[in-house]
């Protein structure tokens, strides 16, 4: 487990031992986020089971990587959420497991995301947003 996972399962843990969880109703609707003062996010993806719930924890830099996708490549903050995932490897279905989308909608982003950026498949999208990320760009 990395580091930023490690940090955000002992922030979660903090959460739970503060009585911070459960939360009301209202709060764990799917796609109800909450940005913990570690810097690390929690979204609600989905309830599998009454008592259960699928959460997405990601650590701040990630926005921060949204916003610089936004800028640089005039992107809506859905679609540079979709690159970035593309840039991470992810396959479209992934994504849409992800991002709590169906896969046609994110094939919809992406479409939109060659047009405005010039290309016709992912590897050039994810070259051009992996570049954009490291500060190349």
């Amino acid at each position: 487990m990395g580091d930023a996972a490690g940090a955000a399962l002992l922030a979660l843990d903090d959460l739970l031992a503060e009585g911070a969880l459960p939360a009301p109703p209202e709060m764990l609707r799917p796609g109800v986020s909450r940005t913990l003062a570690s810097g690390v996010t929690v979204t609600v993806v989905g309830q599998p089971g009454t008592s259960e719930y699928l959460l997405r924890v990601t650590r701040e830099s990630m926005q921060e990587d949204i916003a610089n996708l936004q800028r640089s490549l005039n992107l809506t903050a859905r679609e540079a959420e979709v690159v970035l995932w593309l840039a991470k490897g992810k396959a479209n279905r992934d994504i849409a497991d992800i991002l709590v989308l169906s896969p046609r909608t994110v094939n919809k982003h992406l479409e939109v995301v060659f047009r405005k950026l010039g290309v016709e498949n992912h590897a050039t999208a994810t070259a051009i947003a992996v570049r954009h990320l490291s500060g190349n760009g």
